[in-house]
């Protein structure tokens, strides 16, 4: 349980439901910001209120150093060496459905571990086959999907795993809160990330980490930008942009940062957000993970699949594209992907998940390494 409305529910279902149902909140951040505000200490107290309220245990499990370790501190690599990262996803691979899930079943006794499942709120849905086999499903509301996040969980860890709101629209499980009394009810969703804060944007929390060297903003062609009345256009920290974000210069042109270069501490930026150096035709992506570990029958090289470079994509969220795949990794040795698109895609970021699906199943991802123009 996180403190919020989705979690809150999903207790409160399977306790209709009959089960036997215990809160259990996670910690992965434990540093107050400037202010001395530490968010996690309200949802912690969120969460045991609302068990109080369902009459049920609540405990809290620590992964603090975990996360430090395998989530954070790569996430601060990555920004350093000019790529943009996605910790939720390594958060749901290696800590969520990792160290969290593992310690959750391994406190239950063996003989009722096969009547035992760990519940999550996530807006995701899982099946099994007739084989035995299970898949990863997109939520029923197609605006709070989160199969995105969850794409490189291995499929063997959802096998004692239920997602009581997986089939509900966001709304009625907020009328199903509402309607339960439940104090997290009109609770406002957490938008950010964990350990930002409220006071701060994510770019200074991140110089806390890492240290800010200004340098110079060019254009596709190498030329420094200059701004109105001669003055240099420059960055206060390459890390601190991304793919098609403003780069700030006070200039009579919009500029947008089309790439970063931590090497030479630049960016390169273009003219308009609507540029045509923003569209790319394809990319590569590396480190692929298969949810059933390696890719389903019928999915061969030139299999057409559905597929998103970032969260809640516009528009529709979803592309069509062709992925050519090297099963026997006898062509890229470096077990690396070309993905075409049917149409060229924006703004793509390197560091960043490609996660790609066979209608509503969710069949895994890969690390964007670079696009194809």
């Amino acid at each position: 349980m996180s403190g919020g409305v989705d979690s809150s529910v999903s207790a409160y279902l399977l306790q209709r439901q009959g089960f036997i149902v215990e809160g259990v909140y996670m910690r992965n951040w434990d540093i107050a910001d400037e202010e001395g505000e530490c968010t996690s200490d309200q949802d912690w107290q969120d969460v045991r209120m609302v068990c109080d309220q369902l009459k049920i245990p609540c405990r809290q499990v620590d992964f603090t150093k975990e996360y430090w370790v395998h989530v954070f501190v790569k996430m601060i690599e990555d920004y350093e060496s000019g790529i943009t990262p996605n910790p939720d996803i390594t958060c749901n691979r290696k800590i969520k459905f990792g160290w969290f899930l593992d310690r959750c079943l391994n406190s239950i006794p063996e003989r009722d571990k096969s009547s035992t499942w760990v519940a999550t709120g996530h807006y995701v849905q899982n099946e099994i086959t007739d084989s035995g086999r299970i898949k990863l499903l997109r939520g029923a509301d197609s605006n709070k999907d989160q199969s995105y996040f969850l794409s490189t969980v291995p499929e063997e860890k959802f096998r004692n795993v239920i997602f009581p709101v997986g089939h509900l629209l966001k709304k009625e499980v907020r009328e199903i809160a509402l309607k339960a009394d439940l104090i997290v009810a009109c609770k406002k969703e957490s938008m950010g990330i964990c350990f930002v804060g409220k006071k701060k944007t994510f770019s200074k929390f991140l110089e806390q980490y890492i240290v800010s060297k200004p340098g110079d903003v060019k254009t596709l062609d190498g030329v420094v930008i200059v701004k109105d009345f001669g003055n240099l256009g420059q960055h206060n920290g390459q890390f601190a942009y991304t793919i098609g974000q403003r780069a700030r210069i006070n200039d009579k042109y919009k500029w947008f940062v089309h790439r970063r270069d931590s090497k030479e501490n630049t960016l390169i930026a273009v003219p308009g957000s609507d540029h045509p150096a923003f569209f790319s035709k394809g990319l590569i992506a590396k480190d692929w993970i298969w949810s059933w570990n390696e890719p389903p029958e019928g999915i061969r090289e030139g299999v057409e699949l559905l597929g998103q470079v970032r969260y809640r994509q516009y528009p529709g969220m979803l592309f069509r594209f062709e992925i050519f795949l090297n099963i026997n990794n006898s062509c890229r040795p470096d077990d690396s992907y070309i993905v075409e698109f049917q149409e060229p895609q924006w703004a793509i970021a390197p560091g960043q998940y490609v996660v790609v699906w066979k209608g509503d199943w969710c069949l895994g991802a890969g690390v964007i390494h670079d696009t194809i123009d």
